[in-house]
């Protein structure tokens, strides 16, 4: 920083904004939310800046971690050993240090009076506006912040708007711009060592006892619950085991943490002793007041298992995907018309397709084709078609349009069938059955 001239007095600067920019082709969402995890060892305020960037407000940091220049560096070095290619800056203006790492240039700001001189270079691609803006601003021969900084402000708001005018008046300094903190999830975590190796599944779930009791505790001191958790078995010299479990529903209850890693356990193999064991909750959700039963009742009372339990159950035991809900979709086509869901709960609740006439449960995974003596077979003795039948032309947007007329029929000695006729063929084809 340039020495102050004698006589005059430097501004004290409120804040210091390190603001970081990650490529966006290295950086997703979900990497944003870890990287300002590890952004957290150096300020207690951290601002995610979407779709690739954060900042950091460092100036409480600076007694802590030295001067500026060291805590900056610092500060890059967690990028460089993630192998992060990162471009950051410091400014005692969000948007200022934002821009600067934008375009590029690691700048280091600390006077607020130096703000409009070291923005001026910076490309107006550095403020990410609208490209009819910037386009706009190019025909006129605007290409860099000076030149837009020495326009009147009134003629700007009337053909930029006031939001540009906004942002120019944040990156000098001059109107504060508040920033969304970042707040992490809080998920419960937790290791246990042994006294004794373990070598016997059969001892795992007295072992993680524990610590599924602490975290039940955990969860119902925050008055929420989770939808999944992970047990982790340490091993001497092997890679630790993740044993990753879901719930059907959001739950805080020891005993039902417990019954699902029991039954998971039931089917695993150690590939060596435990050493230790560590337990990670997903990420905490919020619990409904009331639960229902098999048959709808409120409440788990009466000493029955619910609905989530009984999915939880068989989910452990033949796995996540092989148990799943249906949730109806707004579609004619039989076929289209629902989709598997992995939450269960109120899965049927959503919104039901559209139809004039019942339709059987059981559909078959293909249509199946019923020759002409089949079907002289199926309508053998007091069997009929139902009348009406219901039409379905529907999907010609996709490519795989239908055009098929549907009955019920009901033969001599057997179960109420689904059929339709396709129209261009004429061909039948059994497609369900009915309860």
């Amino acid at each position: 920083m340039p020495p102050t001239p004698q006589g005059l007095v430097r501004p004290r600067v409120k804040q210091l904004w390190y603001a970081v920019v990650f490529p966006p082709d290295l950086v997703v969402p979900a990497d944003l939310q870890r990287l300002g995890l590890r952004a957290q060892q150096f300020t207690s305020f951290v601002s995610i800046e979407a779709p690739n960037a954060l900042l950091l407000e460092v100036k409480g940091s600076l007694r802590l971690f030295g001067s500026l220049e060291q805590l900056q560096a610092r500060i890059d070095a967690v990028w460089q050993a993630l192998g992060l290619a990162a471009v950051s800056a410091v400014a005692p203006a969000t948007l200022a240090a934002l821009w600067c790492a934008r375009a590029g240039k690691r700048l280091r700001i600390e006077d607020p009076s130096l703000l409009a001189g070291r923005l001026a270079p910076l490309s107006l691609a550095c403020t990410a506006w609208d490209a009819d803006q910037l386009r706009l601003l190019q025909a006129v021969g605007i290409t860099r912040l000076g030149e837009l900084l020495r326009l009147p402000r009134a003629g700007l708001a009337r053909r930029l708007g006031a939001a540009a005018v906004r942002d120019l008046e944040i990156a000098l300094g001059k109107q504060p711009a508040p920033r969304r903190a970042f707040v992490a999830r809080e998920r419960f975590r937790e290791r246990s060592d042994l006294e004794m190796e373990i070598e016997h599944v059969a001892l795992l779930e007295q072992a993680a006892a524990p610590l599924i009791v602490r975290c039940a505790q955990f969860l119902r001191t925050r008055q929420s619950g989770v939808q999944s958790f992970e047990l982790r078995l340490r091993h001497r010299s092997v890679p630790t085991d993740r044993i990753r479990l879901g719930l059907a529903s959001v739950t805080s209850e020891a005993h039902r943490l417990t019954d699902v890693l029991a039954q998971r356990l039931t089917r695993l193999e150690l590939s060596a002793p435990v050493r230790a064991i560590e337990l990670v909750s997903g990420a905490l959700q919020p619990l409904s007041a009331v639960s229902c039963d098999a048959f709808g009742a409120v409440g788990s009372g009466g000493g029955r298992d619910t609905v989530s339990q009984l999915v939880e159950r068989l989910r452990a035991r033949l796995g996540e995907r092989a148990v799943y809900g249906v949730s109806a979709i707004a579609e004619h086509r039989p076929e289209k018309a629902w989709r598997r869901v992995q939450h269960m709960t109120g899965a049927m609740a959503e919104k039901k397709p559209l139809q004039s006439m019942p339709r059987p449960i059981w559909l078959l995974d293909e249509p199946l084709p019923l020759s002409q003596q089949e079907m002289r077979e199926l309508l053998r003795g007091n069997a009929v078609l139902q009348q009406d039948p219901e039409r379905i032309e529907s999907g010609w947007w996709d490519g795989k349009g239908v055009a098929r007329d549907y009955y019920s029929v009901r033969p001599a000695h057997g179960a109420r069938l689904w059929i339709f006729q396709e129209r261009h063929t004429q061909c039948w084809y059994l497609h369900g059955l009915f309860a």
